[in-house]
């Protein structure tokens, strides 16, 4: 174990020291039996949409991409339908796949193809990752099957609790590794935007930041993660919250700033969100206790479906200010306070300051019990 973490830090090292503006990626594969397959290296544009960068076709068993490196990013190779993510880089991808033919009990023949990726360090450290993120999609995947069936017993629950807390922090400890023994690469730099900037608040991912080299961040990367932390700032306790004007159910445009001079709930939300629903006794008793004080409450619902969205709200009786764009994840203000989940809730005062975030329950109301008496 010890001999292939050094192996690890001794590639890392001779890595840092290449080219540090690479012009050319190269993606050769090998795949006996899959001529005339086409391969597909893609662009994640957000909301599951994608641009194709570049393509090859299986000939005499090889296929081969290779063209100009503006900057070092993850992209996807698409295989058969299946998308691998990978660190596209200068060093050369070598890409080996193999149809695996197999009966199943009905006797119908499924075909697959099993896929391997090798490249550089930055590959391996991509790859460490993304094997942790599985590990929790599994558990995660437990809990979906878990919550489908009947006569669940209280001993599985707890099981598969047990199980995501482990996962989470083992993930945590890969994060923590990863970001300490190699502060020079770009895949560390996208770890810490993709993955760490979504859980952690910004003191976190400012000081992960800064622990990078120089090197990484001036690259595309590393700048990407700097504008991160940047946005991040914008919400960030103490900051004052940024306005923002969408239509309300009666389709009357509402901004933030209408409400200076009043103590603020911000509160993010939507319809289908289960920890929304739950935590909305706790807000309704909060409102009803402050409001007649100054205290009011605007929330951005993400539903997509107008119905969905109102019904919500007379069902539930929410008496307070409502808003939304009818966008879902779409919505400009969610990208605005670098929203990742709901519930998401931002304490303002008569200022437009954020004086607190994600809080929930007896925290809310003392929070704004506070808030109230200064």
């Amino acid at each position: 174990m010890k001999k292939a973490i050094y192996s690890l830090v001794s590639a890392c090292v001779l890595f840092a020291c290449a080219k540090e503006r690479p012009t050319t990626y190269t993606i050769n594969g090998v795949w006996e039996g899959g001529d005339g397959e086409v391969i597909y290296l893609k662009k994640d544009l957000g909301n599951k949409e994608y641009e194709i960068l570049d393509s090859a076709v299986v000939e005499n068993g090889v296929f081969k991409m290779q063209k100009e490196l503006p900057a070092v990013d993850e992209r996807i190779l698409q295989i058969k339908g299946v998308s691998h993510m990978i660190i596209l880089d200068s060093v050369p991808i070598q890409v080996n796949c193999e149809t695996v033919r197999q009966t199943t009990v009905r006797g119908k023949e499924l075909e697959t193809v099993q896929t391997e990726i090798t490249g550089s360090i930055e590959q391996d450290i991509f790859k460490t990752m993304l094997e942790a993120q599985r590990n929790e999609m599994l558990v995660m995947l437990g809990f979906s099957l878990m919550s489908r069936g009947e006569n669940q017993s209280a001993g599985m629950q707890d099981t598969l609790i047990h199980m995501y807390t482990t996962v989470k922090e083992q993930t945590a400890r890969t994060i923590d590794s990863l970001v300490t023994n190699y502060p020079d690469s770009y895949a560390v730099a996208l770890i810490i935007n993709n993955i760490v900037a979504k859980q952690q608040d910004v003191v976190t991912v400012e000081r992960m930041y800064e622990s990078l080299t120089p090197r990484i961040k001036s690259a595309y990367l590393g700048q990407r993660l700097k504008n991160t932390i940047d946005e991040m700032k914008r919400t960030f306790v103490g900051s004052i919250a940024p306005d923002f004007t969408l239509p309300t159910p009666t389709g009357e445009e509402v901004s933030l700033s209408d409400y200076r001079g009043k103590y603020l709930l911000l509160d993010f939300w939507a319809s289908w969100c289960g920890p929304c629903l739950r935590e909305i006794p706790n807000v309704k008793r909060v409102y009803e206790r402050f409001h007649n004080q100054g205290f009011e409450i605007l929330s951005v619902s993400l539903d997509e479906k107008k119905e969905n969205w109102t019904s919500a709200i007379e069902k539930n009786q929410l008496n307070w200010g409502h808003v939304s764009s009818l966008k879902g994840w779409k919505c400009p203000v969610v990208e605005l306070y670098h929203i990742s989940g709901v519930p998401a809730m931002f304490l303002l005062d008569k200022e437009g300051k954020i004086v607190a975030t994600d809080l929930r329950g007896e925290e809310l109301e003392e929070q704004v019990a506070n808030l109230l008496r200064e």
